[in-house]
């Protein structure tokens, strides 16, 4: 793929799934997520170069490490969103195979149930063969 194309069915392995979604939610928790936060901490308690001297190349240098700054966070921003959404997306794949299961197991349970109880029925009406005694044929 990786040219766009969309496939044409999916095939899920819920183990590697479970597990691809368990470790992407802590990498994105504790690595992405807390490092922005401690990244963006540092930069607005860092050096503040050139705050006395207001010369044209330390005020341009100054712009152009804000906007670098700024679309840094907006990427790292953009970043967890993209986990996020795919971290519930894993989620909810995982939980509607779960009901999916469930839900199969009762209707299985509803099957032998109703097997079952005809079974019941079946013996109450004719509970066991009349046998003719041996050596008669009928």
């Amino acid at each position: 793929m990786g040219n766009g194309e969309t496939p044409d069915e999916v095939s899920v392995d819920l183990g590697t799934l479970r597990f691809f979604a368990e470790v992407m939610k802590a990498d994105t928790d504790d690595g992405l997520r807390r490092g922005a936060i401690r990244a963006d901490a540092e930069v607005q308690t860092g050096v503040r170069f050139g705050t006395r001297t207001l010369s044209g190349e330390v005020v341009a240098g100054t712009d152009a490490l804000k906007a670098a700054l700024d679309r840094a966070n907006t990427n790292v921003a953009r970043q967890v969103e993209a986990a996020d959404i795919l971290i519930h997306a894993m989620e909810q794949i995982l939980a509607n195979y779960t009901a999916a299961d469930m839900a199969s197991a009762e209707q299985v349970a509803t099957v032998e149930r109703t097997l079952l109880d005809a079974v019941k029925a079946a013996e109450a009406v004719y509970p066991e063969p009349e046998r003719l005694p041996r050596g008669l044929v009928a």
